[in-house]
């Protein structure tokens, strides 16, 4: 039996990410924060460690032995834009992998990075692997860090062998969101907390997907590349009418002018940097948000099999996880 080492395990991703390797009968090892009160692996036949990728010795030491290591963990605070704890997690974080991986000689390393690492598209003309990175534009250490940290990993394989391989997640939605993190929106509609929706729109994709990509990468796909990880392209509005008619709603959002968007943005952030709290809205999110971010995600369907799960599944079980774990109250 192949012993897998999870980063990040007990968070949405990385807690499907786990499920699905016990499915395939992996022995995994999930490792998350020390001050973890996530419940998303309870019952699991796994072993669950706690500690810092940040603590280079202890994950040299808890990694010995494994085969090899998907590394879902990352922190993805995009307010304030720029932290220095953001960038240590992601790039220091990601080094100290690749370190357990090529001093325990281990077969591969699947490293979850970003659909941001790589230039947005239209509809018409989505971006893919070879469009480019310009999130830099956004001056947002989280963008701009897991696109070092992913180049940093593709240039280690070509000079130094290191078996990896990029998984990219465009938006995620599905069960286990303990945070919430992406499933804010459909939260926030359930609560009928939604003002309304602007133009611009993203790529969507089940969780579970997405999980079943990078464990297919431990066996799948070429070494080195990269594999945008997505399903449906949707406009914001699309979106909002398909969660709706999930929860059994009347769709009544109005659209709602971007310059407000951005000004309700604005005066977010100045509150925030005066109170300390993270705002609602940044205005650097409102600038993202007003964006078309669309992907071709056909490359990790073809080479990573990757399903393509209707998003109103996703939604779906988002919504039956945060019922079940008393979010909708």
């Amino acid at each position: 039996m192949k012993k897998v080492f999870v980063t990040g395990a007990d968070g949405m991703l990385g807690s499907m990410i786990c499920r699905v390797l016990l499915k395939k009968e992996y022995e995994v090892t999930a490792l998350s924060l020390p001050n973890s009160q996530s419940t998303t692996l309870d019952g699991l036949e796994l072993r669950i460690i706690k500690g810092d990728i940040l603590d280079e010795d202890f994950i040299l030491e808890q990694s010995r032995g494994h085969d090899a290591v998907i590394h879902v963990a990352a922190m993805t605070n995009v307010w304030p834009r720029r932290i220095e704890k953001v960038k240590a997690v992601n790039i220091q974080g990601t080094m100290n992998i690749k370190n357990a991986v090529q001093v325990h000689g281990m077969e591969r390393m699947v490293f979850i990075g970003s659909a941001s690492s790589f230039k947005e598209g239209s509809k018409n003309k989505p971006g893919n692997e070879d469009s480019g990175f310009e999130g830099d534009r956004f001056g947002m250490d989280y963008i701009d860090s897991k696109y070092e940290a992913q180049q940093y990993l593709i240039k280690a394989h070509k000079e130094e062998h290191l078996p990896v391989i990029v998984v990219n997640p465009t938006f995620m939605i599905g069960p286990y969101d303990s945070g919430p993190s992406s499933g804010i929106m459909v939260l926030n509609l359930y609560k009928n907390k939604v003002p309304g929706y602007n133009t611009g729109g993203k790529n969507f994709v089940y969780s579970g997907d997405v999980a079943t990509a990078a464990v297919n990468a431990l066996t799948m796909g070429r070494l080195g590349e990269c594999y945008i990880a997505g399903n449906q392209n949707l406009e914001y509005k699309e979106f909002f009418e398909k969660t709706a008619e999930v929860m059994n709603k009347k769709f009544s959002l109005k659209k709602i002018p971007n310059s407000l968007v951005l000004a309700f943005g604005a005066l977010s952030s100045v509150v925030a940097r005066v109170t300390k709290k993270p705002p609602v809205l940044s205005y650097g999110m409102a600038e993202v948000a007003q964006i078309d971010q669309y992907f071709d995600c056909s490359k990790a369907v073809s080479e990573l099999e990757m399903p393509q799960t209707p998003i109103e599944e996703g939604i779906k079980e988002c919504l039956q996880w945060f019922k079940e774990n008393d979010y909708l109250e």
